[in-house]
């Protein structure tokens, strides 16, 4: 499978990850694209309050069966 790929990097030397790069699948939804711009900006250091104030909170379905264990 082929990705495309979505990156930051920091434009100033600093303790904080210089870079951070997401592999994208082709065949992504927007929701599912929308989910990983949130984790990016956590990632960056973004709280969830402002995260949720940016992109609105997500209406996750989880498929419970995957989560046992």
């Amino acid at each position: 499978m082929r990705y495309d790929k979505l990156t930051y990097e920091r434009g100033a030397p600093s303790s904080e990850a210089q870079k951070i790069e997401f592999d994208i699948p082709q065949d992504m939804t927007v929701h599912e694209f929308k989910r990983i711009c949130k984790r990016m900006a956590s990632a960056l250091g973004y709280s969830s309050t402002s995260i949720d104030e940016a992109f609105g909170q997500s209406k996750e379905v989880t498929n419970k069966t995957l989560l046992k264990g």
